[in-house]
């Protein structure tokens, strides 16, 4: 393996970046500001910095199981998802030999608040493509986020990785949602 080179940023652009970042940060959903219902665009990044190996189920068939590291941003303008990081469980089932793969799991977004969403998403049999395509659900929250629920198409992309058995994604999720139940916190329509 070749030697690696690291370079350091200054200390006054670790502190412009850091503060950039405390900006971003503090940028939350506002129970007050979050309307009932509506549509959303939010796009995501996922990463797995060290994909396990798979298990082997059959002649070019590997089963595997990750969790995986997410971000998220509301790009429609909404409060949904909208800065907020996550953990996603992945369980992908692989046939190399149709070139085919399925996968399903479930994701934890958290926001500045300590408020979750609660996501269960999958991918049905298909074959290998440059972009995926699978459902989700929103299968609730908690704080601002109680009630939630609502259904989602989500379009992923595997992106080539710089660092050796990381697995990188970028996608998007794209559907509506609803709060159910009382949820007092939430703007009326």
């Amino acid at each position: 393996m070749m030697g690696k080179e690291f370079a350091f940023a200054s200390p006054a652009t670790c502190s412009a970046a850091a503060f950039g970042l405390l900006l971003l940060g503090s940028t939350t959903a506002g129970a007050d500001d979050m309307p009932r219902q509506g549509d959303f665009r939010i796009t995501y990044t996922s990463t797995v910095l060290a994909a396990p190996k798979p298990v082997t189920i059959g002649e070019n068939r590997v089963a595997s199981a990750s969790i995986a590291m997410m971000t998220a941003v509301n790009e429609s303008g909404g409060k949904l998802l909208h800065n907020m990081a996550g953990r996603c469980t992945s369980a992908p089932t692989i046939d190399n030999g149709a070139k085919t793969l399925e996968n399903h799991g479930y994701c934890d977004y958290v926001d500045a608040d300590g408020d979750h969403v609660f996501e269960k998403w999958d991918y049905p049999l298909q074959p290998f493509a440059a972009v995926n395509e699978g459902t989700g659900q929103w299968i609730g929250g908690t704080g601002k986020f109680a009630g939630l629920s609502g259904t989602m198409t989500i379009r992923s992309r595997r992106l080539n990785t710089l660092t050796d058995g990381a697995v990188q994604v970028v996608g998007e999720k794209l559907g509506s949602y609803s709060f159910t139940g009382t949820v007092a916190s939430a703007k009326p329509d």
